[in-house]
């Protein structure tokens, strides 16, 4: 495609050159633009279109297997529809339908035997004289090692505009071979389309979907660009829900077992249908999956296993796990100089000694044995974070472990608002404003929404200030930051990590990630809710905004607040429109050999207000690994 514009350009060149130097290149250089803007256009055009397609199939295949869903999303340019075998189908607002890319109109329809098939143009998309069908069709083991589910004529095409022909081309065997589909990429400007979608519907086929209506309790309504209209049932508690947190194809060894957590609910049966020489077992959350031996004289090498589970009311549905047979065929790791020791905060892992947090309820006084005693219950204002905070530390230590240890900072007070690292292992999907009272009532009960309703400063995402939106990077617990020093910030000590012992040591990595409360400011902004304004005026995403959090390292367990930090490491939470919303590695080896470590953020100028810092300053962290010398 940029080709197109090099040769364009070129020609403009040489007119140029024709002509008399008292020329006026204004018209020229103008029209290279438009020239520029045309041809990126139509790229993000075939970008678009491709997405769609794979949106609509994820979308029929959800209808083919009577899954639910679970929730939809609202992003900054369209939704994500999720559901209840967690898989999800990303829809984007249209482009504006001004110089329209003229693109043959991409859809589904049901034919009479009850399945979907493309369509282009209206016509059914044909290949050797068959219908492509778009969804998979439940039935035995296909041939070939293909799972009648998802069966191999399931195809999502793909398209693109012949750069020298300036055609729509499509393909349906992974893009190996093209067929013009004899429309021109250039020519009508698009109408703007409905429902707020921009040239949805309009003649430059910038989205294949009309509209989303999320506004009936019972289900979604989705409404193609062709009038077709699909609605998906919503998930309750009479819908079975099963879904396997496991990769999209997932790679198991020749004649060995992986186990995936599965996520369960209202499942009163089920029954599992695997390919040929596979063996598959479901108990207490938890789907063990065993490769068929390479000695085994018939098996399939791939396909794909199946589950049916149905709920006490009698409703259905069908969870696929993609696999994959493989063979191990790399070289050992050589042997490092360092063992590593992982901070996991479970209880399986508990080392410390028992102890007691005695300011907590009341001064009653709470005993720590576990680190889920240490989990703060109500998040917000909880007797453990907010106990008596003028004279009461909550501290946790990794004695025997790691050595890695924390207290809540003194800011004029022992409390979270000053800052500090909670234990927390409460987690929930979503963090769009829709989610938030649907979020409150799993934690804080349902009569506390109902007393509150309207109420965003007793409903606030505040009372959430513990919850990601993935559950832990492993186990149950992980660990939330609070606390940040900028040019207004009343905030004098920042939260740190330090080695109990005294002794500097290198922090490997830990796994990050932002909190529910965080990532609904990002993309809401922090006027969404009343009393949370943060003294000032983001009201979302944009390109330019950043946001990183910063790891000081010092040599010194003593270091006071005004220590200048011997070394430093850098992570962006947030980079354009880029944002963090599951578990990253975060390497802290460069820091070297640290006594202790302190985190703060930095911010993109307008995420700042008059007094500071806008957007809430949490950052999650699990799985924090140290380097001990063998």
């Amino acid at each position: 495609m940029r080709r197109l514009l090099f040769l364009a350009m070129c020609i403009v060149a040489m007119l140029t050159a024709a002509t008399s130097c008292q020329f006026d290149h204004t018209d020229i250089w103008n029209e290279m633009e438009q020239i520029k803007d045309r041809i990126e256009t139509l790229e993000e055009a075939v970008i678009k279109t491709n997405e769609d397609i794979v949106a609509l199939q994820a979308i029929v295949n959800a209808l083919q297997k009577s899954v639910y869903v679970r929730s939809v999303e609202q992003s900054y340019d369209g939704y994500v529809i999720n559901f209840s075998d967690g898989t999800s189908a990303t829809i984007s607002n249209g482009k504006d339908g001004a110089n329209g890319t003229n693109a043959p109109v991409i859809s589904i329809k049901q034919d009479a035997d009850g399945n979907y098939y493309w369509t282009i143009d209206g016509e059914w998309l044909m290949v050797d004289g068959e219908q492509v069908r778009a969804n998979g069709i439940d039935g035995e083991n296909g041939a070939n090692g293909e799972n009648g589910i998802n069966g191999k004529d399931a195809i999502a095409p793909e398209v693109r505009i012949n750069e020298i022909t300036k055609e729509w081309e499509i393909s349906t065997d992974g893009g190996v071979t093209w067929t013009s589909t004899g429309v021109v990429a250039e020519g009508k400007d698009g109408a703007a389309g409905s429902n707020g979608t921009n040239g949805a519907n309009g003649t430059n086929g910038d989205s294949l979907f009309k509209s989303v209506d999320t506004s009936n309790p019972d289900y979604v309504t989705i409404t193609l660009a062709n009038g077709t209209i699909f609605r998906l049932a919503r998930y309750d508690e009479s819908c079975p829900l099963f879904i396997i947190y496991a990769p999209a194809v997932a790679e198991v060894e020749y004649g060995k077992s992986v186990e995936f957590t599965v996520e369960e609910a209202n499942v009163a049966d089920y029954m599992v249908n695997t390919p040929q020489g596979w063996r598959a077992n479901y108990s207490e959350n938890v789907l063990t999956v065993t490769a068929p031996a390479k000695d085994l004289c018939h098996y399939d090498t791939e396909g794909v296993i199946a589950i049916s589970v149905v709920s006490k009311a009698g409703k259905s549905s069908i969870v696929k796990l993609n696999v994959v047979a493989i063979e191990m065929t790399q070289e050992p790791e050589p042997e490092l100089p360092y063992e590593l020791r992982v901070l996991t905060f479970e209880d399986s892992d508990a080392r410390f000694e028992p102890y007691y947090l005695d300011y907590a309820d009341n001064w009653s006084g709470i005993e720590i044995t576990t680190w889920s005693d240490l989990v703060d219950n109500p998040q917000y204002g909880g007797p453990l974070t907010y106990g008596d905070f003028m004279s009461a530390m909550y501290t946790w230590w990794d004695e025997g472990n790691t050595e890695l240890a924390h207290i809540f900072p003194d800011n004029y007070a022992y409390c979270y608002w000053g800052g500090g690292h909670a234990i927390s292992n409460y987690w929930g999907e979503g963090f769009s404003d829709e989610d938030r009272d649907r979020l409150i009532a799993k934690y804080y009960g349902e009569d506390y929404v109902a007393n509150n309703a309207g109420n965003d400063q007793m409903l606030g995402w505040f009372n959430l200030q513990l919850m990601t939106p993935v559950p832990a990077h492993s186990g149950d617990n992980f660990v939330v930051h609070y606390g940040y020093k900028d040019f207004l910030s009343y905030v004098e000590n920042l939260p740190e990590l330090y080695f109990a012992d005294g002794q500097a040591r290198v922090i490997d990595h830990m796994y990050v990630t932002n909190t529910s409360y965080t990532l609904n400011q990002l993309y809401n902004g922090v006027k969404s809710e009343a009393g949370n304004s943060f003294g000032g005026s983001w009201e979302g995403l944009t390109d330019e905004a950043w946001l990183k959090i910063v790891a000081q390292g010092f040599d010194d367990v003593d270091a006071d607040a005004y220590a200048e930090p011997i070394s430093e490491v850098e992570f962006y939470l947030v980079q354009g429109m880029d944002v963090v919303t599951d578990w990253q590695k975060w390497d802290l080896s460069e820091l070297g050999a640290v006594a202790k470590v302190r985190f703060n953020f930095l911010y993109s100028d307008e995420m700042g207000g008059r007094y500071g810092f806008t957007i809430p300053g949490y950052f999650a962290y699990d799985d924090v690994a140290v380097r001990f010398d063998k």
